[in-house]
């Protein structure tokens, strides 16, 4: 048999080494790495939005909220990384999906990241998963220089 090729969401999700449902604080999940990211196949299981952080940690990005199917009530995780915030469905998550289904952070992980209202955000999601990965702005411009630095070398180029 011939083994099905992985969807870039299975990859992504695969390398953030997410630790079981209810973290423990000693586990702390390993960072997104970067230098492959030029080499993973576009077959739409992520999406992609930039959000408008409001003053209740709220982000409306509706594509998103709909793909995720997130219901008022549903129960999240909300899961601190190095550089990122992820949110994703969990039975016994701490945080609930509010009446008007949005993407919350909790201020609790805003502060660490450095994210303040009327900042934007990058956000990533696994619809498969219920999960979305929150990353500030810095974390893009990062990504985006490691992405091009990789392609010089790819190229032979310094």
């Amino acid at each position: 048999m011939t083994r099905q090729p992985q969807t870039t969401a299975q990859e992504v999700i695969a390398s953030l080494a997410l630790p079981a449902a209810r973290p423990a604080p000693s586990q702390p999940a390993s960072p997104l790495p970067l230098s492959g990211l030029h080499q993973l196949p576009r077959d739409a299981s992520m999406l992609y939005d930039i959000g408008r952080v409001d003053g209740s940690g709220r982000v409306a990005s509706n594509d998103i909220i709909n793909a995720l199917r997130w219901r008022p009530g549903s129960r999240l995780d909300v899961i601190l990384t190095p550089r990122t915030i992820i949110i994703r469905t969990a039975p016994g998550g701490q945080f609930r999906v509010p009446p008007r289904p949005c993407i919350i952070i909790p201020s609790h992980a805003r502060r660490p990241h450095g994210i303040s209202p009327g900042d934007h955000v990058l956000i990533a999601a696994a619809p498969e998963f219920g999960l979305v990965i929150v990353y500030p702005l810095s974390a893009l411009d990062e990504m985006i220089s490691r992405y091009h630095a990789a392609l010089r070398e790819d190229e032979g180029l310094q």
